[in-house]
């Protein structure tokens, strides 16, 4: 049976599931429950849900998190690795040391990061340890990013096997849970790239960032997305959240980082409507950190 906030010294855990862009929306998920007066005691999260998750649990507020995204460009992570034609991820790990602390410990909340080992197929989930290293490989989008070595594990996107990782949030004995899922639609309409009329190098450009689709990188993504979402509500049957909190988003796609404010602006809006569904859950909780 869930447990009332508000009934008793209740730990309400916040589970951010990955999305690339999509993930922005997690930033208005948390603002609503800011304004809400609930206090995030425990988080876990995976690829852009850990980065998110990570620097809320090192006590930066949503507004603050929505500026950090804005003064951050997505070529700033950009270091190409002509040898395994993927980005490196230096940049990537540069950027989160310069805003996260070095280890578990030194967090403001209990964190769970979830990473997937691309030789055994299997979820791990790290709650203490070098934080910069977890985060930087639990956000290694596969076919993107190089995946890292930790502890002899070689680990890439938590999101391949576990996108959504509510079960991680039993380490950190959460007793009401709440999950912000950005997981792609299952159904979508399908656009196919067309020329859009840059010079071929600007193209080129654009695809290595992820701001343009070739009709191959489309169709993956597309069937990855899909797979995706087949995954992630089989697993959510078996490990379910309190409140899930899904985000559509059917314009936005895990590339649109031009999108940030109508992005968190449309996450803003989907949490606040399903919070209106469960407000009698709401009524007695302590005010929110400031």
């Amino acid at each position: 049976m869930s447990t009332r906030i508000g009934e008793g010294p209740a730990r309400v855990g916040v589970v951010l599931s990955g999305g690339g862009a999509r993930g922005f929306a997690h930033i208005g998920t948390l603002r609503v429950l800011e304004r809400h007066g609930i206090e995030v005691g425990a988080l876990a999260g995976t690829s852009m849900g850990a980065i998110i998750g990570a620097l809320y649990a090192a006590g930066y507020r949503a507004d603050d998190l929505h500026e950090l995204a804005r003064s951050v460009s997505w070529r700033d992570v950009i270091d190409l690795s002509f040898q395994a034609g993927l980005l490196k991820g230096r940049k990537l790990h540069a950027l989160l040391a310069d805003h996260l602390p070095a280890r578990f410990d030194d967090l403001d909340l209990p964190l769970a990061v979830t990473c997937t080992d691309i030789e055994s197929g299997q979820e791990v989930v790290f709650t203490d340890g070098d934080l910069i290293d977890a985060v930087r490989a639990s956000s290694s989008l596969a076919g993107v990013f190089e995946p890292i070595q930790i502890d002899g594990r070689t680990l890439a996107d938590g999101g391949i096997c576990n996108n959504l990782p509510v079960d991680a949030l039993a380490l950190m004995r959460a007793t009401f849970t709440i999950a912000s899922d950005v997981t792609p639609p299952r159904h979508a309409t399908y656009i196919s790239p067309s020329d859009d009329g840059r010079p071929w190098w600007e193209r080129v450009v654009g695809i290595v960032t992820l701001e343009h689709r070739t009709p191959m990188a489309a169709m993956t993504l597309r069937a990855t997305d899909i797979m995706s979402r087949i995954l992630t509500d089989a697993q959510y049957v078996h490990h379910p959240a309190d409140l899930r909190i899904q985000h559509e988003l059917p314009t936005f796609r895990i590339e649109s980082f031009a999108e940030l404010d109508a992005i968190v602006a449309e996450g803003e809006a989907v949490a606040e409507a399903a919070l209106e569904n469960v407000r009698d859950l709401l009524q007695g909780h302590a005010p929110a950190r400031r």
